[in-house]
């Protein structure tokens, strides 16, 4: 084809093109509005169940928080061995520090201020008991939600220790490893959380979960990411690392499979969002009738302190 004719065919598309221009408003069918349940029983301590509504997200406001989202007045009750035991609403802010202290580490509230926002789902005749199934049921808004889950045994770690960083000219950063012996049984899941000196624990940032499906009655060696609460923004230089002089508590905690599957599903997601080349996951949540988790830890803990 002649240059001339390459040129007069160049711009009788570019033409077509934009004199074709329309502009197109998509209008987005607005979401079912679902229940959402984040809940969690520990051994020796009582259940603790936060329930709220979803939102559309284009229509969250900066006046939007939290609090607005949640359910009041719901009918929530957990069953064992039999027995019915009815959950009763009050702010987190009423409980025992100790509780309050765990409900901000397990939900992801960094100030002690929401405390006063914030109302859980709770029974002071409870308390959680490894190798037992607990049944949660909702009611509420005139839905029903049930979901069932079980504290596993606890598998602690063999030991910890820290190894200094790879850079010396950052000789006052250590990484803290793990030892670890997984029962000759498949299915083991854990979550951890860590805590440094004072601070509270907070889960992996990038991931709190692990599985033994490729570990499976063997003995590994890792390094463990140091926590940190999901709205922190990290540095990239220090990040998951421990300072010399530290004291390293790790939470080691034991969960059943749709509760790792809860965490490995979300934090996936979490972490390809904004990706260009990243996927969507679809959360998986172990709630019938809503979303969420309801959750039980089997826990073992553990302290050092860095050399």
């Amino acid at each position: 084809m002649k240059p001339f004719f390459k040129i007069l065919l160049f711009w009788g598309v570019s033409w077509l093109l934009f004199s074709c221009e329309e502009e197109i408003a998509i209008e987005l069918a607005p979401g079912e509005e679902q229940l959402i349940v984040q809940g969690h029983i520990e051994p020796e301590a009582p259940p603790f169940v936060i329930l709220t509504r979803s939102k559309p997200v284009f229509s969250i406001s900066e006046q939007d928080d939290f609090s607005s989202s949640l359910v009041h007045q719901a009918q929530v009750s957990v069953q064992v061995d039999g027995r019915v035991y009815p959950l009763q609403e009050v702010t987190i802010s009423s409980l025992p520090a100790a509780q309050q202290q765990t409900i901000r580490e397990q939900f992801g509230f960094t100030t002690p201020e929401i405390s006063n926002k914030v109302s859980v789902y709770t029974s002071t005749e409870l308390k959680g008991e490894t190798r037992k199934i607990y049944l949660l049921q909702i009611l509420a808004e005139g839905k029903t939600l049930t979901a069932t889950s079980s504290i596993p045994g606890p598998t602690p770690v063999d030991s910890l220790w820290f190894r200094p960083h790879p850079n010396p000219k950052n000789d006052s950063l250590v990484t803290l490893w793990y030892r670890y012996q997984d029962p000759d049984t498949l299915g083991n899941n854990v979550r951890f959380f860590t805590s440094r000196n004072s601070e509270p624990f907070y889960p992996g940032y990038q991931a709190s979960v692990l599985t033994d499906e490729f570990v499976n009655n063997r003995t590994i060696e890792f390094p463990l990411e140091r926590g940190y609460p999901k709205s922190a923004k990290v540095d990239l230089e220090t990040y998951s690392y421990f300072k010399k002089g530290d004291t390293v508590r790790l939470k080691w905690t034991t969960i059943d499979y749709a509760h790792y599957q809860f965490w490995f599903t979300l934090e996936a997601d979490r972490a390809s969002n904004g990706n260009p080349l990243g996927f969507p996951t679809t959360v998986r949540s172990n709630i019938k009738g809503g979303l969420g988790i309801w959750g039980g830890y089997g826990v073992s803990r553990h302290t050092v302190v860095s050399y």
